[in-house]
């Protein structure tokens, strides 16, 4: 019975009109209290300990990992010798950068849960919706570099692509804050609005890959795979911080609904649109050695065409559920599965190349040394 009645609350969650989107969350939510005997603070502390053990099992599996090393240089990273294309890679894959960003986006955050009115806050929600977050935002990268097997890169790789992609978020902040008030000084707020909602994507897709870009410096970028998951690694962490704005200063408290659709799909969301420009950018260094602004505007331009076909998904459901047209989202997230196929895809057909490369190189030093 009791299991009816879950199935029944997560169906309902999708099925709701936003009209009843916080008071059907506060029903859900009290269900699950009855159901499971928690509340806000104890399903925060389960989702607490849910995120320590996946960090825990990912240092173990890369304590036990063979070949590059995954967890040795995580805190102590080798800087003796580098060459000077490396020298920003290496920055961004130093423990203080992570720190450096990490510390700058919580002081973000805070401010404006303190320009908030604290009456309107309800921080039981607050606590289990940034518990949520998190926990996908480590959770989608991390199942992306356990996917890539024995060719995964470093464990530091996914630590200075998040923090990367937690500063691109706050960058995009205030630079689409900026260009929407000159937008709307200058021109008609309408069509203001429309070339904001056209700029966005390039320009974030644009700040993102600036870092994929750095990283292809280091000498560990060797192809697609790495591509993949530092790009995908980069729009979690941008996502991570778009959705824990949203969370403060937009969604309504105890909206269910809305809180997956951030946390869980919008993660995948911005984590893929990276990642595929990401394999672009991989493929282009494998097949020309080098990066062009041409080829890196190629890379650029897909997964900003890729984040606009998602934004305009986004808006057909709105205004379908608005307008009663349709019951729930549905254009969006068929989308992100749609690009979650198209991750794995990638992932597959890059461990494959990846292997072919390495029985050409091996067959290569056999002739070599045959010869000798």
């Amino acid at each position: 019975m009791r299991e009816i009645i879950i199935i029944k609350l997560a169906f309902s969650v999708f099925t709701t009109r936003p009209a009843v989107h916080s008071q059907q969350g506060i029903s859900i939510l009290k269900c699950m209290h009855n159901l499971f005997f928690v509340d806000y603070i104890g399903l925060s502390l389960y989702l607490a300990l849910a995120t320590a053990t996946l960090i825990i099992w990912i240092v173990y599996i890369a304590l036990h990992t063979k070949g590059v090393l995954t967890l040795k240089d995580l805190i102590l990273p080798s800087i003796a010798e580098i060459p000077m294309s490396a020298e920003i890679a290496l920055i961004l894959l130093h423990p203080l950068f992570w720190i450096l960003s990490l510390g700058i986006c919580s002081l973000f955050l805070v401010s404006l849960l303190f320009t908030t009115q604290q009456q309107l806050i309800a921080y039981d929600w607050l606590m289990f919706a940034f518990s949520l977050i998190i926990f996908f935002a480590l959770f989608d990268p991390f199942t992306v570099w356990l996917l890539e097997g024995r060719l995964r890169e470093p464990l530091r790789f996914i630590m200075g692509s998040m923090s990367y992609g937690v500063l691109c978020a706050l960058a995009a902040f205030f630079i689409n804050s900026f260009l929407g008030i000159w937008l709307n000084e200058f021109i008609d707020p309408t069509l203001g609005a429309i070339v904001l909602l056209s700029l966005v994507p390039f320009l974030e897709e644009i700040l993102k890959m600036v870092g994929v870009v750095a990283f292809t410096g280091h000498r560990l970028f060797r192809g697609p795979l790495d591509g993949l998951l530092i790009g995908f690694s980069i729009g979690a962490g941008f996502a991570l911080t778009e959705n824990l704005f949203y969370i403060i200063t937009k969604i309504p408290a105890y909206s269910l609904d809305l809180l997956i659709f951030r946390a869980l799909y919008n993660t995948i969301a911005h984590g893929a649109f990276t990642a595929i420009g990401g394999a672009v950018l991989g493929k282009i260094k494998v097949n020309f050695g080098s990066m062009s602004l041409l080829l890196v505007s190629t890379a650029v331009f897909i997964a900003a065409l890729v984040h606009t076909a998602f934004n305009i998904l986004a808006i057909v459901d709105i205004v379908g559920v608005k307008s009663l047209v349709l019951n729930y989202y549905i254009f969006s997230p068929l989308l992100v599965i749609a690009l979650i196929i198209v991750v794995v895809y990638l992932i597959y057909y890059s461990k494959k190349s990846a292997r072919a490369s390495e029985v050409i190189e091996k067959k290569t030093e056999n002739s070599s040394m045959q010869k000798e």
